[in-house]
């Protein structure tokens, strides 16, 4: 072999390594970009998801701000005037005008009253959740037609108060729902410490009224129980295989 063919050879040997250096550098650096790329989607993606997260919970605290104003509204104001016309008419005139008004106001009253609860129940605020629920479901038994069972067996106090609102609403829309789409005539509801959480269960022993029962149980109610539940970062599931059954799972990081 000449000394030309043995520089020929060299140069090929030293392009070849080079080249094959070039295409791992290429390769590691494509690689690198390609993880920075991933990562920066993801931190998109989390940031997207975090601020469509902190817009809802904003949406839902100005709903409960505005409740509370609504109910305490209702109750200074209107309430107020259903009592002082009850003391202006005669209590004892026995006109039937006159008992006919009494009559009105007494139920106008009561509706109001009523209405305040709804919204915003005084023992929840004063009481807290655990006392609140147990009034939901006394209330729901002195009714016709629906049945209460319920059993807490974990300490609610662990929550805060605006947890604890959200769960409340959680369980009345549970309650409105069996009450609007089934003919149930008994629901249970329990709450189950966990060491990762609160568990919440509810069941009804209803059937969907007719065929369009089911999507009207699946529609805006529901949604806006996964929207809170969501909220709670816990995990919402349900089924209609024996009546409606649930469950909520509410993580131990939502506790104070």
């Amino acid at each position: 072999m000449d000394h030309s063919e043995s520089e020929i050879i060299y140069f090929l040997l030293t392009g070849t390594i080079a080249l094959l250096i070039l295409s791992v550098g290429f390769t590691f650096i494509y690689a690198h970009y390609v993880r920075n790329l991933s990562g920066k989607q993801k931190e998109l993606l989390e940031l997207e998801k975090k601020h469509k997260q902190d817009l809802l919970e904003s949406i839902l605290e100005s709903i409960e701000i505005e409740r509370t104003r609504i109910a305490r509204d209702l109750h200074d104001q209107v309430g107020n005037i259903f009592s002082l016309l009850s003391l202006i008419l005669p209590q004892q005139e026995e006109d039937a005008k006159i008992k006919e008004a009494r009559t009105l106001i007494d139920m106008g009253l009561r509706n109001t009253r009523e209405i305040v609860y709804q919204i915003m129940p005084p023992e929840l605020e004063i009481f807290g959740l655990e006392y609140a629920l147990e009034e939901l479901c006394i209330r729901v038994n002195k009714s016709e037609g629906l049945t209460a069972e319920y059993a807490i067996e974990c300490d609610l106090k662990q929550y805060n108060p605006r947890i604890q609102i959200s769960i409340y609403r959680i369980i009345q829309e549970l309650i409105s729902n069996t009450i609007k789409h089934s003919d149930a005539n008994k629901f249970t509801l329990n709450f189950h410490g966990m060491d990762t959480g609160t568990e919440v269960s509810y069941r009804d022993n209803g059937t969907l009224k007719n065929e369009h029962s089911l999507e009207k149980r699946k529609g805006y109610g529901l949604k806006n129980i996964e929207s809170r539940v969501h909220l709670l970062n816990g995990s919402f599931d349900y089924n209609f295989s024996k009546g409606f059954e649930s469950r909520i799972l509410i993580k131990n990081s939502y506790a104070d």
